[in-house]
C-alpha cells in the first residue's frame, strides 16, 4: 500500500540515511534504529523543522519507554495521533527521544511560539516520577521562527555551540511549507508556500550541514499541510531536491538485519 492508504507507511533509504514516514510519531523510532546501526551516537543534536513545535513533554512518561528495544517494541508504544502519558504520538515524540537519550540538544525551527521550551525546573517538577532531574538538566537548545533566521544564525557563527561534537539529525515535517489562511466563508485552511520558496528552503536545509540522519514526515491532513495532494506535491519537491528515488525505499525492518 502507498502512504495514502496506510497510516503506518514508512520507508528508509539506508545509503542516504533518510527515513520517510506518513506521520511524525515514528521519528523517535527512526532515531533509535539509526543509533543501533551506528549512524548516530547517543545524545544527537536535533534540528526540528516543522509548522509545530511538537514539544509536549508527556512523551517521557509513557510506560515501558526506557526499557523498549528494537522496532517491534518501540512501535508498540506509538500511535499516529496526539500523544499523552500512555502513548507516544505526533506531538510528544521529541521528548520520547530525549528520555531515551537518542537526542539531547534541540534546535526548533517553527513559526509556532511557546514559553518554557527549555525550562528545566518546570519539566523536572512535571516529570519527577518518570525522568531523573540530572537527565532533564541536560536539556538545551534554541528556537528560530524561520529558515532565514537559522541561516542568519549560522552565518554569524551563533550555531557553533549547537552543532559541534555530536551527531546531527534533520527532522523535517512537510507541513512546514504550508501557512494558515481563511476561506471566503471564514474557515481555516492551509495553503502551500510558493514552489520556488519551498525549493529554496529545501536546498538550504540539504546544504546547511552534513546530516548524519534525516527524518521526514508527510503529515497529509487538511488541518496540517492542506490535504494529501499538497503533501504529495511537497514530497515530490523533497525527493527532487534531496535526490531520493522513492521506488528504492525499504521497510524499516531491513535495518535490524545482521545486527
Amino acid at each position: 500500500m502507498t502512504w495514502r492508504e496506510d497510516d503506518k507507511w514508512k520507508v528508509v533509504f539506508p545509503e542516504q540515511k533518510i527515513f520517510l514516514m506518513k506521520h511524525h510519531n515514528w521519528a523517535f523510532v527512526a532515531w533509535d534504529l539509526a543509533r543501533d546501526k551506528g549512524w548516530i551516537q547517543n545524545n544527537a543534536k536535533l534540528f526540528h523543522v516543522d509548522q509545530h513545535l511538537d514539544a509536549v513533554n508527556d512523551g517521557a512518561m509513557v510506560p515501558g519507554l526506557l526499557q523498549a528495544k528494537g522496532l517491534k517494541e518501540l512501535s508498540s508504544l506509538t500511535e499516529s495521533k496526539l500523544g499523552n502519558e500512555t502513548i507516544v504520538g505526533i506531538d510528544n515524540f521529541i521528548w520520547a527521544g530525549f528520555a531515551r537519550e537518542t537526542i539531547q540538544t534541540i534546535v526548533y525551527v517553527s513559526p509556532e511560539d511557546k514559553d518554557g521550551l527549555f525550562d528545566q525546573e518546570s519539566h523536572s517538577l512535571y516529570l519527577q516520577k518518570h525522568l531523573p532531574k540530572k537527565r532533564i538538566e541536560k536539556l538545551w537548545g534554541i528556537h528560530w521562527d524561520s529558515i532565514e533566521m537559522l541561516e542568519f544564525a549560522k552565518e554569524m557563527n551563533l550555531m557553533n555551540s549547537y552543532t559541534e561534537g555530536h551527531s546531527l539529525i534533520l527532522d523535517l515535517d512537510l507541513d512546514f511549507f504550508a501557512f494558515q489562511s481563511k476561506t471566503e466563508s471564514g474557515h481555516t485552511c492551509y495553503i502551500l508556500k510558493d514552489t520556488e520558496e519551498i525549493r529554496r528552503d529545501l536546498r538550504s536545509l540539504r546544504e546547511m550541514y552534513s546530516w548524519d540522519v534525516i527524518t521526514v514526515a508527510l503529515s497529509p491532513e487538511h488541518w496540517y499541510i492542506g490535504g494529501p495532494d499538497n503533501a504529495e506535491y511537497v514530497l515530490k519537491l523533497f525527493l527532487e531536491e534531496f535526490q531520493v528515488d522513492l521506488s528504492q525505499g525499504r521497510d524499516w525492518s531491513v535495518l535490524e538485519e545482521n545486527l
